[in-house]
Parts: C-alpha cells; sequence; structure tokens
C-alpha cells in the first residue's frame, strides 16, 4: 500500500502544471480535475484541509501526512 501511496502522490504534480500558487483545495481539485487526473489523486486532493497552499510540494507534503 505504501507504494501505491509514493506513486499517487509523486504523480500529483503532473496534473497541476497550470495552477497558480498560493491557492485554495478547491482550486486545486478544479485543475486536476480540468487535467483528467484519476480518482485516486482527485480522492486523495479531496481529503486535504481547506488551506491555502504554496506549491506542489506543499501539497504532496500534505497528502502524504494524512495517509
Amino acid at each position: 500500500m505504501a507504494v501505491i501511496a509514493s506513486r499517487t502522490t509523486g504523480r500529483v504534480g503532473s496534473y497541476l502544471d497550470d495552477i497558480l500558487f498560493p491557492c485554495s483545495r478547491m482550486e486545486i481539485l478544479r485543475c486536476a480535475e480540468d487535467n483528467e487526473a484519476p480518482d485516486v489523486i482527485l480522492d486523495a486532493i479531496e481529503n486535504l484541509q481547506d488551506r491555502r497552499y504554496w506549491s506542489v510540494g506543499d501539497i504532496v507534503e500534505c497528502i502524504e501526512r494524512s495517509r
């Protein structure tokens, strides 16, 4: 399961190429949806805290901590 989680977080950035920081969880989700991210990534984003995010690294770190 840890390998799957690692692959998922490693791919998050590839679906957020055109996002502008700082951004909200909803903006991240909308961008990922627009870029046709798979459900596993959309689910991880939906579980993020509702706050401002400052980079893809910030997003990935929070996803990893929530698992």
